[in-house]
């Protein structure tokens, strides 16, 4: 390592203990954001370049080993523990064979999904206890058994392709994995296995970010100037409902009603949902049913679509608007111009390959709406994040 190595390190780690100490005095998620970028650029300096390829390389096989060992029941088990568990113990509930258990433990304890006591001895840790819960399990689910053969298969389509961006919902990279012509919602339509999976997957999707009515200002900006007689809030493709019956935990007494739209076999997958809220089965490629609502919600709608796909979405939605009432609320990822972060371009990749869609900048989404007849009025962002609510409303008539 040369002198010049050395001192960009020494720098790096003084930016990162100062990063480090802001944190500690704000409790922000912007100031933790900033210490994990500077302990992350600290690592990537120390790092040597030949190991991180490798490490890359082999990436594949801890999620392989993380979903061998939810499968096996140790993340229960470790999590269950009042001290350690052996790896008889982990093995037992499969009897699973104890050496197998033995290596797949050493890649956990490596990647922080558990620690070691003693030799074939474990203890849980934060990402054990995360790998508990329902909604990381479906993720987990989903990504290795449904997205994992398309990424593997995506470089192969574009040489195919001669790497054209995709944007068909019928011709992409989920339609060359699973050598099939149709979209992948119609994929899952027909693999009731997978839209399970699927739906758990966007039941979490939301992770650490607070529900979008914990920060966006719904009093000033929905609840105010409601009408009673008018459809208060519409979900359009909302899944099984979870963003509503977050909002309406919020804010049970709200003027008007609260709508659920989805594909039938989503709306007909749905065990349980409050039942204030009304279900409607609509496929946005069609006109919106629902007129004259004080808003149309979309989550992680817009980013599985092209803007061709999404100016039809937009322009069905328009259609039922009441000018000077309506709006439309998109929650997605406003990608940064510039030093965009790892959870957004990763994501950008998963759309990609999955829909085909595409996250987008504020100038992206800016021309998108404005395509429709739209104009947007606000960026809302929660402090530290780069995923928020894009607020829009029909364009106003020049007379």
């Amino acid at each position: 390592m040369t002198i010049q190595e050395f001192s960009n390190i020494s720098g790096l780690t003084t930016k990162v203990v100062a990063s480090i100490d802001a944190y500690k005095a704000a409790k922000t998620e912007k100031a933790r954001r900033e210490a994990l970028e500077n302990a992350t650029s600290l690592v990537r300096a120390l790092e040597n370049p030949a190991d991180a390829i490798y490490k890359l390389f082999a990436s594949p096989a801890v999620l392989m080993a993380v979903k061998t060992a939810n499968d096996l029941g140790a993340f229960d088990i470790l999590s269950q523990t009042t001290s350690f568990a052996t790896c008889g113990e982990l093995a037992a509930r499969k009897n699973a064979d104890i050496q197998l258990v033995e290596r797949i433990m050493r890649v956990l304890v490596c990647n922080g999904f558990a620690s070691e006591l003693g030799p074939g001895q474990y203890e849980p840790t934060d990402l054990s206890r995360q790998m508990t819960e329902r909604k990381t399990i479906g993720t987990m689910d989903s990504l290795f058994v449904d997205f994992l053969p398309i990424i593997q298969k995506t470089p192969e389509f574009f040489q195919k392709s001669e790497y054209r961006n995709p944007g068909d919902p019928k011709d992409g990279p989920f339609q060359h994995a699973y050598n099939t012509t149709g979209s992948c919602w119609d994929w899952l339509a027909k693999n009731p296995e997978a839209l399970d999976r699927f739906n758990t997957f966007m039941e979490g999707s939301r992770d650490e970010i607070p529900h979008w009515a914990d920060w966006f200002p719904v009093q000033e900006q929905l609840l105010d100037g409601a009408l009673d007689n008018h459809p208060l809030l519409v979900d359009v493709g909302g899944n099984r409902g979870h963003e509503l019956v977050g909002f309406k935990e919020k804010f049970p007494l709200g003027p008007g009603k609260l709508v659920l739209e989805d594909l039938p076999s989503v709306i007909e997958d749905i065990q349980n949902l409050d039942s204030d809220i009304q279900r409607v089965k609509h496929d946005f490629f069609n006109p919106q049913p629902v007129k004259g609502a004080r808003a149309y919600y979309f989550k992680h709608i817009m980013h599985d679509w092209s803007d061709d796909n999404c100016r039809v979405i937009l322009k069905h939605t328009a259609a039922a608007m009441e000018r000077g009432y309506s709006k439309i609320l998109i929650e997605d990822y406003i990608v940064p111009d510039q030093n965009a972060g790892v959870k957004e371009t990763l994501i950008d990749m998963v759309v990609m390959v999955w829909c085909p869609g595409i996250e987008r900048t504020r100038q992206r989404w800016t021309e998108l709406l404005e395509s429709a007849g739209l104009r947007i009025r606000n960026f809302w962002l929660p402090v530290g994040y780069n995923k928020g609510v894009i607020e829009a409303e029909l364009e106003e008539i020049v007379s």
